[in-house]
């Protein structure tokens, strides 16, 4: 009983201490100069309170950005308002047929190949000290550089395992990676909605080589973290953002962007940029696909006007894989 308190009260300190000079650091401050920050262990194990922080520093995100989806997908249903907001915002010409919005929130967090197996990869990676040193370091603040230098390796990497899922052998293909493309038209809870190869491929791999690539401490891990793991949900949702304009022209990729891959399957197989697809030719512009008249940056009436570029790419004729029943969803 004494060594169960003692442990207690350890972990209660150890959290105290970490979140106070965890605000701190966020804000550019705090003093991390003692060693008792700069590799913490529980005994031979490392100490989870990084781990914690992070996990909830994506949850804490994440509660934003379904609040946001919540707000941006009742402005387009029903009501002649909402017809008219839907007409100037949906990606898509033919809008995303509407969905019950719990039970595909509880999907969406509930998944196996979404953040349940996200969580045990950072946890094993983590706990087994798979991770290199710096990544268990409290010293210091977020350090904007490692947090662009680890998007830039992990978007990288990740479209070169799509573009491998998607060319290197149609098994391959058919399982991993094609569950998810029965979404021709996805929203947002349809970010992790694949399969558990897929995940593995495309997320965690990539996860791995950027954790070996760029050597950061514990706080700007958490600000990738945060950032990559809910772009991915923004990236895919039936309409654009108000931040979309700015970041087509920093090159940064939008859900008009990602719906392009969805419905034409040949392009943009970047995520969080789309410098790679511009390098190997493989970037189509949301405003050259005929299925997008829709689209924000499209004027009404280009296509009879000539504007839509000739062969803008038709949607494959294959029809899509049925959602998951409901009984699954639930789960």
């Amino acid at each position: 009983m004494a060594a169960n308190a003692t442990l207690l009260e350890r972990s209660a300190a150890m959290f105290a201490r970490s979140a106070a000079h965890g605000s701190a650091a966020v804000a550019g401050g705090g003093d991390f100069s003692s060693g008792a920050y700069s590799y913490a262990r529980w005994g031979e194990w490392p100490s989870p309170v990084g781990l914690t922080l992070g996990i909830l520093a994506v949850a804490f995100v994440q509660v934003f950005v379904v609040a946001y989806h919540a707000w941006r997908v009742s402005a387009l249903k029903g009501g002649e308002y909402s017809e008219s907001y839907a007409a100037r915002n949906r990606i898509q010409k033919v809008g995303r047929a509407p969905y019950a919005f719990m039970p595909m929130l509880r999907e969406h967090l509930g998944s196996v190949e979404g953040f349940v197996l996200l969580g045990a990869y950072l946890s094993g990676t983590w706990m087994f000290d798979l991770m290199p040193s710096s990544y268990y370091s409290f010293e210091g603040g977020v350090n904007l550089a490692h947090v662009a230098a680890q998007m830039l390796v992990q978007d990288a990497v990740q479209a070169a395992m799509h573009l491998l899922e998607h060319k290197l052998h149609p098994k391959l293909y058919r399982a991993s990676h094609k569950p998810h493309h029965r979404f021709l038209n996805p929203c947002l809870f349809d970010a992790f909605n694949g399969s558990v190869g897929d995940t593995v491929c495309m997320i965690l791999v990539p996860l791995y080589i950027t954790a070996n690539a760029v050597h950061c401490n514990v706080w700007s891990y958490m600000a990738f973290g945060a950032a990559y793991a809910n772009w991915l949900c923004l990236i895919h949702a039936e309409y654009d953002h108000p931040w979309d304009p700015l970041c087509r022209l920093l090159g940064v990729g939008t859900p008009a962007d990602h719906h392009v891959h969805h419905r034409l399957f040949v392009y943009n197989y970047g995520h969080i940029f789309m410098y790679w697809d511009r390098l190997l030719g493989t970037y189509r512009a949301p405003e050259d696909v005929r299925q997008f008249v829709n689209y924000s940056g499209v004027a009404k009436g280009a296509i009879a006007n000539g504007a839509i570029a000739k062969g803008g790419g038709e949607a494959p004729t294959a029809a899509p894989l049925a959602r998951r029943p409901a009984a699954a969803a639930a789960s």
